[in-house]
């Protein structure tokens, strides 16, 4: 009798079918809807570079306030509070110094683009037009103080003219909060922004002054804490 022998052949002929059965999508490697298989490797897959650019802050990671000043100075000129809002502190935020009339006015801004300057009702963004063009910053060992007696219309009582930076030891010591009108905040909030302050930029047109803190870290960087527009002398 045959009839091992063709239960033999059978048997065969199923295993070489299986064996030979492919993905009717593709390859054997390959699975429905799902592509070739992923092996994994000990590399990791590298980053895309334009998201990395697009994700990572603007501030400039320096030891000197100049590339935070030049950002400033671009996101007031071009309206831009996307830059203006990166810059600002996130842990003491942003506070505006003015004195429309006999104490100051400090006030803690939330949001860039409705804040109101006391004079006119103008906008934040309505300081380009009163800024200083000036090619670079001046470091000093300590910032002038104004001559009133030197006041001029392009000059608020300075000495030297142009854009200066230096030491904030000067705003850290001014005591301006027993008198000050605070609005957004609290003195006590006000008060601990002030003593961060590090660095300050004076423009002698105007005797505006910004103040910037460096945030904590090794990798620190310089933000806005403090705007300063008072002007030094009553005309």
């Amino acid at each position: 009798m045959r009839i091992p022998s063709l239960l033999s052949g059978a048997v065969l002929a199923l295993l070489l079918a299986a064996c030979d059965t492919k993905n009717p999508n593709g390859m054997p490697d390959e699975q429905p809807g799902k592509g070739p298989l992923q092996v994994a490797t000990d590399a990791p897959p590298k980053p895309d570079s334009a998201a990395a650019r697009t994700e990572n802050p603007v501030m400039p990671a320096d030891t000197s306030v100049a590339g935070a000043w030049l950002l400033l100075e671009g996101a007031l000129r071009g309206h831009d509070a996307a830059v203006l809002n990166q810059l600002i502190d996130p842990e003491f935020g942003l506070w505006v110094l003015e004195q429309p009339g006999a104490v100051p006015l400090v006030t803690r801004v939330a949001e860039v683009g409705a804040f109101r300057r006391s004079y006119q009702g103008l906008p934040l963004f309505s300081l380009d037009k009163q800024l200083m063009t000036c090619p670079q910053l001046q470091p000093l060992k300590q910032l002038p103080e104004a001559d009133c007696g030197l006041q001029t219309k392009q000059n608020a009582g300075f000495a030297q003219q142009g854009c200066f930076t230096g030491p904030a030891t000067a705003f850290r010591s001014l005591d301006l909060w027993a008198s000050a009108t605070v609005k957004g905040g609290t003195a006590a909030q006000g008060k601990a922004a002030q003593g961060r302050t590090g660095r300050s930029v004076l423009q002698t047109r105007t005797g505006f002054r910004f103040h910037f803190a460096k945030s904590a870290g090794a990798g620190g960087r310089w933000r806005l804490i403090f705007i300063d527009l008072r002007t030094p002398c009553i005309a």
